[in-house]
């Protein structure tokens, strides 16, 4: 199972350049050091899609290559939160379903 804690050990809040150790032995001896901002940069790196549907449109097909269901979030031009059912084809293609026609982006991870 694999271990990520702070070094030393901090409880929150963490900054971004907070050391942390990673692990994933059973016995812990083989580390990985690094900080809490190229952590995060390397988790969103292999898994965030970003989906832009640039003409209103009610039913969004979005292909992509995260190879799992992904979870969703849509917001629309001014960025609020919109919902819609969510299709799910396969582990490389949704689609989204809306009562109505609109444009915005898909967030998926």
């Amino acid at each position: 199972m694999p271990i990520i804690t702070t070094y030393p050990f901090k409880k929150n809040p963490l900054n971004k350049k907070d050391e942390i150790l990673i692990s994933d032995y059973p016995d812990g001896l083989k580390t990985k050091t690094t900080d809490v901002e190229n952590f995060s940069k390397y988790i969103v790196s292999i898994g965030t899609f970003v989906f832009t549907q640039g003409v209103p449109s009610a039913n969004w097909s979005i292909p992509h290559d995260l190879n799992k269901f992904a979870s969703v979030t849509v917001v629309n031009e001014s960025n609020e939160v919109m919902l819609g059912n969510v299709i799910y084809i396969d582990y490389q293609n949704i689609e989204i379903r809306f009562s109505a026609p609109f444009s915005g982006k898909a967030y998926l991870n």
